[in-house]
C-alpha cells in the first residue's frame, strides 16, 4: 500500500501551486491527523464493512469541509475508494515532500541533558552548512546512555559525536586489531 499512499500524496502535493496554499494544507493536513489520532474509534468506523460507503463519505465530507479545497477533495477521494484507513502514510509521505520542497528536515539531538535554545541554534548552524538544507526543525531528547556529547538524526543519516559511539568504535578497532 506505500505505493498508494505515495500517489496520493504526489497528487496532492502537485495540485497545489504556491507555498501558500502549501503552508495551509500542511496545517490543516496535521490538524485532521490530530483528529484522527485522537478518536480512538475512527480506524473502526471508516474500515467497518457494515457502515456504507456513503455514510462513511459523508461523516467524511462533514467533519473534514473545513480544510483547504485540494485537502478536501482528496479526502473525499480516499473516502470513495475505501482508502482512509491509509491517511498516516499518505500525511507521512506528504510531509516528506513538503519539507523537501522548502530543503528542511526534522532532527532530532539526543544529548545526555536538556540542550539549551542557544545550543540548539549552534548545532543548527553546524548542520545547515553540514546538509546543504535551508532549515532544520530540532527537537531534542535527553539520552543518559551516551555518557557525554551529542548524537543528531537527520532522516536516514545519524551523526554520533557521543563518548558511547566513541568507544564503541574503540572496541571495534580493538577486536579488529586482536582477530588480526
Amino acid at each position: 500500500m506505500a505505493i498508494s499512499a505515495n500517489n496520493y500524496s504526489k497528487a496532492l502535493f502537485n495540485a497545489i501551486h504556491d507555498d501558500e496554499t502549501l503552508n495551509k494544507v500542511r496545517d490543516d493536513f496535521s490538524e485532521v491527523m490530530e483528529s484522527v489520532r485522537n478518536v480512538p474509534a475512527f480506524h473502526d468506523f471508516i474500515s467497518n464493512p457494515k457502515i456504507s460507503r456513503d455514510e462513511r463519505k459523508a461523516v467524511v465530507e462533514n467533519t473534514f469541509k473545513e480544510v483547504e479545497k485540494p485537502l478536501f477533495n482528496m479526502l473525499r477521494v480516499l473516502s470513495d475508494k475505501g482508502k482512509m484507513t491509509h491517511i498516516e502514510s499518505i500525511y507521512e509521505d506528504f510531509i516528506k515532500l513538503y519539507n523537501a520542497h522548502f530543503n528542511q528536515a526534522y532532527v532530532t539531538v539526543e544529548s545526555v541533558y536538556k540542550l539549551s535554545g542557544e545550543e540548539l541554534d549552534e548545532i543548527g548552524k553546524t548542520f545547515i552548512k553540514k546538509t546543504g538544507l535551508k532549515k532544520l526543525l530540532i527537537e531534542n531528547e535527553v539520552n543518559e546512555d551516551l555518557i557525554g556529547g551529542i548524537r543528531v538524526f537527520i532522516d536516514t543519516k545519524v551523526y554520533d559525536a557521543s563518548i558511547r559511539g566513541q568507544l564503541n568504535t574503540l572496541k571495534g578497532q580493538f577486536k579488529a586489531h586482536a582477530n588480526s
